[in-house]
């Protein structure tokens, strides 16, 4: 019987992280993945033969520097290329194309509103103040919400020290973020259907929420909290893809002693005298260990592999009400040329649409209509798309030149299907009506077609084990942020059960590919040795 000081169950990025800091501190750890690649979510694949592409996971931002630093990522062979462009397109052939040129920016603007300019750049002014704030807090353990230490105590005066250097305008704008409706704060900054639209879309690609939901603004901020190479606020690729990441992660963590265990599922968290022991294997195999740190989910991690007799009867009720659903459809595209799209003809050559963050989106409404249509259980047609055309800036994801691979996060689409219907059978049929949708906008994409991947919200969980298809671990609402994330007992990393940790997105700060819940669940864990 094999014995850790700690074990990690998912490989995904976040346990990734938390095995290479422990190691570093002279851990014995072991990693175990249920998939025969680590990665998690952050995984480059190939999904048809000669095309790659980060299949899951597609761009990097929010991953903390600090963590690269510590990691020491870039030796490991972690490459950002900054993505310079964004293009919002709707069906009428409107586009905005921004690209950071003032002037170029600044015409695109005026084509819908002489004074939306200026409101947006005062408006990423505010957005970048109040993300700022947020992104102090990522690295941090969030203070108790009851039965406060000092260094809760602490923590919070900090926090309360930093909203108060905010002047008063600012301190308002935070709270109608935190507490606000998105329609409201769109509405109150601009006049233009068009800028309405590319801010309403800001709410789409983490969430799972109308317009009018108080609170659903929050998404708005995690541009402003990300970076890529001291650029705050800069979104990009990955060169290789997003398990250059992950990989970059394993070899820190096995150049310290870690030990990755690839097509080894875990079916039972063991408990010994009211205290984690190890782990069983689906295989029956036992691993012990005196910690276990758990990157899967809170609904898999404390109700099916730990199971609700091993806690208090009020906690498992408050997690099988957390809720976990994102409602969002993964597509990947391989390509036999570069897409040329109806509203920014290119004749075939490279341009900066092709190397943009693409959505497909028609007005604000259009994200209503889809949030409203997925909560009935009917796949969103057409639905939000946000697109990226990685091949465009990282040529190396194809074998044959002049070849293409495309993503798609299709918004909003229900992992529950109205009228007892199954996503194994409908499956073509919505893959046909977001094809339909797209060569509105690329005319020739069918034809330029060589082969396609699709990821449902059922695929997501069977795939990776999140429930409910939910790829942030939980939706990112008020309630289930900070010191509430997934749960006030289990917010500090450390849970009832002594010796069980959460290290995944289901806890502070949430999903993405930050390393932040990781490091996190590290520092507790060394703490309370």
């Amino acid at each position: 019987m094999t014995a850790y000081d700690t074990i990690i169950i998912g490989g995904g990025h976040n346990g990734l992280t938390t095995a290479a800091y422990l190691a570093r501190a002279g851990q014995r750890v072991c990693v175990l993945e249920r998939r025969s690649i680590v990665g998690g979510a952050a995984v480059t694949e190939e999904f048809h033969p000669g095309y790659r592409n980060s299949v899951f996971s597609y761009v990097v931002s929010l991953l903390r520097p600090e963590v690269v630093k510590d990691l020491e990522l870039e030796r490991y062979g972690y490459r950002p290329i900054p993505l310079e462009n964004s293009l919002y397109l709707d069906s009428r052939g409107d586009y905005l194309l921004l690209t950071g040129d003032e002037a170029h920016d600044r015409a695109q603007f005026a084509k819908f509103s002489p004074t939306d300019y200026e409101a947006y750049m005062a408006f990423e002014q505010v957005v970048d103040q109040v993300g700022g704030l947020l992104a102090k807090q990522w690295l941090k353990e969030p203070p108790r919400l009851g039965d406060q230490g000092v260094s809760d105590l602490i923590s919070m005066l900090k926090l309360g020290v930093d909203v108060f250097r905010l002047d008063a305008e600012s301190r308002w704008r935070l709270m109608q973020f935190f507490i606000g409706a998105p329609e409201t704060i769109i509405d109150r900054w601009f006049e233009s259907p068009k800028v309405k639209a590319m801010v309403a879309a800001h709410i789409m690609p983490a969430n799972y929420a109308p317009l009018s939901q108080p609170g659903a603004s929050l998404a708005m901020l995690h541009h402003a909290v990300g970076e890529i190479a001291g650029r705050k606020g800069a979104w990009g690729l990955v060169k290789g893809g997003m398990g250059s990441i992950t990989q970059a992660m394993a070899q820190s963590g096995q150049a310290h002693g870690v030990e990755i265990r690839t097509d080894a599922s875990v079916a039972k968290i063991n408990v010994e005298s009211g205290r984690v022991c190890g782990v069983t294997l689906e295989s029956g195999e036992v691993i012990r260990a005196q910690t276990v740190a758990a990157n899967t989910d809170p609904k898999r991690t404390f109700l099916k592999l730990l199971g609700a007799e091993h806690l208090p009867a009020s906690f498992s009720k408050d997690i099988g009400a957390f809720r976990q659903e994102s409602a969002s459809l993964r597509m990947n595209l391989a390509l036999s040329e570069l897409p040329e799209f109806s509203a920014l003809p290119s004749g075939g050559a490279l341009s900066p649409c092709h190397k943009s963050s693409i959505t497909l989106i028609e007005s604000a409404e259009h994200l209503n209509e889809a949030f409203h249509s997925a909560r009935k259980g009917i796949p969103a047609s057409p639905p939000i798309i946000e697109a990226i055309i990685p091949s465009a800036i990282d040529p190396d994801l194809v074998d044959k030149p002049g070849h293409h691979v495309m993503s798609l996060l299709c918004k909003y689409m229900p992992y529950q299907l109205s009228e007892g219907q199954s996503w194994d059978e409908q499956k073509p049929a919505v893959i046909a009506q977001i094809l339909d949708y797209v060569e509105g906008f690329i005319p020739d994409i069918r034809r330029i077609l060589v082969g396609h991947q699709c990821m449902t919200p059922l695929d997501l969980e069977r795939v990776l084990g999140l429930t409910g298809g939910d790829i942030c671990h939980g939706r990112l609402e008020p309630d289930q942020l900070f010191n509430m994330r997934p749960h006030p007992d289990a917010a500090q990393y450390a849970t009832p059960v002594p010796g069980l940790y959460l290290c995944g997105s289901g806890a502070h700060p949430g999903g993405g590919v930050t390393g932040a819940p990781g490091h996190n669940a590290a520092q507790r864990i060394l703490r309370d040795l």
